[in-house]
C-alpha cells in the first residue's frame, strides 16, 4: 500500500468521521432547543458529551485541513495525466448530506410525537386498570368527607393500587371542595397525613393547574365533561381520568415523567 492510498483512506475516514460528529451535535441541540423526547440519555452526560463532541470536530477539522495538505503534497507524486477526482460527485454528495438535515428533523419530531403517544397509552391503560381491579377502592374514592378517615383510606387505597403494577405511574384523586364559601380543588396522595387531626386544613391539599386544566376538572364536577384529558410537556405526562357513579365524581389524576437515563438504559 502506497503513501496516496494512505492518505486518501485516512481522509475519508476523518471526512466520514466529521460528518457523524456534525450529525451527533444537530441531533443533540435539535433535542435540547425543541425539548423532543427520543432518546434516554442522562442530561449531565449529554452536556460533557457535547463538549467532548465539539472538542473533537475542531480537532478533527485540523486534522483534516493537515491532511488535505498531505494529499496537495501527495498530488506531485501522482502519475502524469492522471485525472482529478471529479468535483461533481464532490457537490452532489455535500447536496445529500445538507438535504440530510430536515430529514433528520422531522424523524426526530416523529420520534417525540410517537413517544407521547405511547406514554398516553400507556397512561390510559393504567387508569382503566385501576378502576376495573379496583371497583371497591374507586368506589371509596367517592365517598368524600374532609376528615382523617378518608384521607387515610385514600392514602392508602392509593397505594394499594400503584403497588399492584411495576413502574405504575404516580396516581391521586382530585375532588371539588368549598373553602370560605369559594370553590376549589383539592388533590389527594397516596401519603398519609399527619396524626394530628386538629392540622388538617383543606389549605394543604389545594391542587394549582392551569386555567385550562381547571375549566376542564370543572367541566367534569359539573357533569358537562366525561372523557379524559392528556397533556405533555417537556417529559411530562399527565392523565385526568374521571370516575362517575350517579351524581358523584372524582378524577383520577395520572402523571408519569420520562426519565432520562444512560443510552440504551
Amino acid at each position: 500500500m502506497n503513501i496516496t492510498t494512505i492518505i486518501k483512506w485516512t481522509n475519508r475516514v476523518a471526512l466520514a468521521a466529521i460528518i457523524l460528529l456534525v450529525y451527533w451535535v444537530f441531533i443533540f441541540i435539535s433535542i435540547t432547543v425543541f425539548s423532543l423526547k427520543v432518546f434516554q440519555e442522562n442530561i449531565t452526560e449529554s452536556f460533557y458529551l457535547s463538549v467532548i463532541g465539539i472538542l473533537a470536530l475542531l480537532a478533527g477539522a485540523v486534522i483534516v485541513n493537515i491532511m488535505f495538505n498531505l494529499t496537495s503534497i501527495s498530488e506531485s507524486l501522482k502519475e502524469p495525466g492522471r485525472s482529478p477526482h471529479p468535483t461533481r460527485i464532490r457537490r452532489n454528495a455535500l447536496i445529500l448530506i445538507l438535504l440530510s438535515f430536515p430529514l433528520i428533523f422531522g424523524i426526530l419530531f416523529l420520534g417525540d410525537y410517537r413517544t407521547t403517544q405511547v406514554r398516553e397509552t400507556r397512561l390510559i391503560e393504567a387508569a382503566e386498570y385501576s378502576i376495573a381491579n379496583n371497583r371497591e377502592i374507586a368506589a371509596g374514592f367517592l365517598e368524600y368527607s374532609f376528615d382523617e378517615k378518608y384521607l387515610n383510606t385514600t392514602a392508602e387505597g392509593l397505594q394499594l393500587i400503584a403497588n399492584q403494577a411495576e413502574s405504575f405511574p404516580s396516581i391521586s384523586v382530585i375532588l371539588k371542595d368549598t373553602i370560605h364559601g369559594k370553590e376549589v380543588f383539592l388533590r389527594f396522595t397516596s401519603r398519609a397525613p399527619h396524626n394530628n387531626t386538629n392540622d388538617l386544613s383543606k389549605l394543604d391539599y389545594i391542587y394549582a393547574c392551569s386555567p385550562e386544566e381547571q375549566e376542564y376538572i370543572k367541566s367534569v364536577f359539573d357533569g358537562n365533561k366525561s372523557e379524559y384529558l392528556f397533556s405533555a410537556s417537556d417529559g411530562n405526562y399527565e392523565l385526568y381520568y374521571p370516575y362517575r357513579s350517579g351524581n358523584r365524581a372524582v378524577i383520577l389524576y395520572f402523571t408519569d415523567r420520562q426519565r432520562y437515563g444512560k443510552f440504551g438504559s
